[in-house]
């Protein structure tokens, strides 16, 4: 306090500090003129309401709220707000965004594709060489898959696409020589197959209604002489010159189709050719659904195989199932003719 009278003092002060505001002056300020004086200098003005009995401030300049990016924390009192900013700094207002930068290059493929055959290891030999298509992805120590042959990890690796490999674990019953033109790819270290407990019996379930009564019938195509198919660049039905492979269906049905085509790299193959092979209903003028299948990674010589499954019905009896196929790159792989079946099985 600036003065020091007491109620009932002749020095001036006709009131103690306490007394009320019109009796207040500059040598004796009653208390609740320093109170207000102070609120009004440190806030500014406030807003007072009235909320169930007590009277609560709003404070000028967004004081409840704070800075922004510098919020006031709820139930944070003002000095504490103010020692946080002095002590961790203000943040500064975000910026508008950038100007999108340059697109980055391309990355590598993660895979690469043999491009030698070689023998299938052993466990008890398990080390082996295998000539790739050479790709910085592929480092030592990962652990690879290589279709058709099983889980390796990488030893050493050189750029001229040469990797030295250990066996980890080999695909069942897989021997011999494994052609060229296989996928590698990076993969996990095999786990371990642990076949639990049979759970209990699962109680009887109810009887189904009985089946329609269908006369079963099957038949199949298959060459035993013809000149081998060079493909198209658009799908084109295939003709092995003495014969071409088609399935006459031969009563109203529910058909298994089955195919397994023999497929051949002939000179000018690129691994990115892809080969195409499809079921046609010749005798609608329509593709069975779901029976396209197609393959790629092809080389020179190496000969595997498309097969071909689909459901198919017909509404009226001998209707003609013919096999289409196609390349990317036409003449740049063939259908074998001795090595390429269909077969129908009727199932409804």
């Amino acid at each position: 306090m600036s003065c020091n009278c007491g109620c009932g003092s002749t020095s001036g002060c006709r009131r103690g500090p306490c007394g009320p505001l019109p009796d207040s002056t500059a040598a004796c300020e009653s208390l609740p003129s320093q109170i207000e004086n102070f609120t009004k200098q440190f806030f500014g003005e406030l807003v007072k309401t009235e909320v169930d009995g007590q009277v609560q401030w709003v404070l000028p300049c967004d004081l409840d709220i704070g800075l922004e990016n510098n919020s006031r924390a709820a139930g944070e009192g003002l000095a504490c707000y103010f020692l946080r900013l002095f002590r961790d700094g203000i943040i500064g207002l975000s910026g508008p965004p950038g100007a999108i930068g340059a697109a980055g290059t391309n990355g590598d493929n993660a895979f690469t594709v043999s491009i030698q055959s070689f023998t299938q290891p052993t466990l008890g030999a398990p080390n082996v060489q295998v000539k790739s298509s050479y790709n910085p992805a592929i480092i030592v120590g990962l652990n690879l898959f290589i279709q058709g042959s099983g889980w390796y990890q990488v030893n050493a690796v050189d750029t001229a696409g040469n990797l030295y490999l250990t066996l980890t674990r080999a695909l069942s019953g897989i021997s011999g020589t494994i052609p060229a033109g296989r996928l590698i790819v990076p993969a996990g270290y095999p786990g371990d197959s642990i076949t639990g407990p049979v759970g209990p019996q699962g109680p009887v379930g109810a009887t189904g209604p009985s089946g329609a009564i269908v006369t079963a019938s099957n038949g199949m195509y298959y060459a035993t002489v013809g000149t081998d198919y060079s493909l198209t660049a658009t799908f084109a039905g295939v003709t092995f010159v003495n014969s071409a492979p088609q399935l006459l269906l031969p009563a109203v049905g529910v058909y298994l189709l089955t195919a397994i085509v023999s497929v051949t790299g002939n000179a000018g193959i690129a691994l990115n050719d892809v080969v195409s092979a499809k079921f046609y209903n010749s005798s609608i003028g329509g593709d069975v659904s779901g029976s396209t299948q197609k393959i790629s990674n092809l080389v020179l010589d190496q000969q595997t195989q498309i097969v071909l499954n689909a459901i198919h019905s017909t509404a009226s009896a001998n209707q003609t199932v013919a096999l289409l196929g196609n390349c990317t790159t036409a003449a740049a792989a063939k259908f074998v003719a001795l090595n390429t079946t269909m077969t129908f099985i009727r199932i409804g």
